[in-house]
């Protein structure tokens, strides 16, 4: 069971900063923010994470990625905490770590799942009923794998063959590689989007779920930390890079970008507690919760 911490303490600058009664909770997208966007290291985020998981704020992941991918890495950064799959659609708690967590355990195992979002299969059913008319200008991952295997996810993704191997491995969502130009994009999403299919764009793919988003997925998640600790406010920070993060970005209570050096940071409607990194990636990233980590 997770426990909340009575104190928050942690050394910046030869200070310690310290906050009484106050759960504080990092949400961070992976690729490009957490992880290197070519690499998909996070060594440059290592100590840093040590660091928090010592003082008690829990590092929450939220990402595209599927469970597949990202079990392997909560190991290698020893993180036991919930983490949130496919842009939302896949809320995954370790079984036990919330006291005031009354959903049925979908899963069987050590994780439960609080998903209702429909699954791949219906996805895919979908594209293929109300896309027909741009068939010939995107890919999915589900296509590629059976007709080239786990190679050709691989080539587009960067990923190693065992790795993309885990990223086809989809439970409530397609990945989408688009082929065709912007205005056939824009004009995909719109007619998706109006037959009730919820479409994420990230950092260089699309992704088809249900009518969730991060944002939702950290709101779900923030709710059960509030429960735990006594129903007492809990202090969120989200960090992402891409259009896809833009949800959580709004609802947290600070937003921190993670520059890029593919694209222009996300425009977001909020002013108030948002920084913009100066570095990219995982070095970003450390800068970026450090100056948070300051304000406590």
């Amino acid at each position: 069971m997770y426990n909340a911490p009575t104190k928050c303490a942690i050394m910046v600058n030869n200070n310690v900063l310290t906050k009484n009664g106050t759960q504080r909770i990092i949400f961070t997208d992976l690729d490009g923010s957490l992880l290197d966007h070519n690499t998909y290291s996070h060594e440059p985020a290592a100590l840093l994470l040590n660091k928090l998981e010592q003082i008690g704020i829990p590092v929450i992941p939220v990402s595209s990625k599927t469970a597949a991918e990202i079990l392997p890495l909560r190991e290698t950064i020893q993180n036991q905490h919930p983490f949130i799959t496919e842009n939302g659609a896949g809320i995954y708690v370790p079984s036990g770590y919330f006291s005031a967590m009354e959903k049925p355990d979908r899963s069987g195992g050590s994780l439960t799942n609080l998903s209702n979002s429909p699954t791949r299969e219906v996805w895919l059913k979908f594209l293929d009923l109300e896309a027909a008319e741009f068939k010939t200008e995107y890919q999915t991952f589900y296509t590629l794998y059976r007709q080239e295997g786990p190679e050709a996810i691989s080539r587009i993704t960067g990923l190693s063959v065992t790795n993309a191997i885990l990223a086809n491995q989809r439970e409530f969502s397609e990945t989408i590689v688009w082929l065709s130009t912007e205005s056939r994009k824009l004009a995909f999403i719109k007619t998706l989007s109006a037959q009730g299919a919820s479409i994420h764009e990230g950092g260089r793919f699309l992704s088809i779920t249900g009518p969730v988003d991060k944002g939702q997925a950290i709101q779900t998640l923030t709710e059960l930390y509030r429960r735990q600790n006594n129903n007492q406010h809990c202090e969120t920070l989200a960090i992402g890079d891409g259009k896809n993060d833009i949800a959580m970005l709004e609802v947290a209570d600070s937003a921190l970008i993670i520059r890029s050096p593919h694209h222009q940071p996300p425009h977001l409607q909020r002013s108030k507690n948002l920084t913009i990194s100066q570095k990219n990636g995982p070095k970003g990233w450390v800068s970026g919760v450090t100056k948070w980590l300051q304000t406590f």
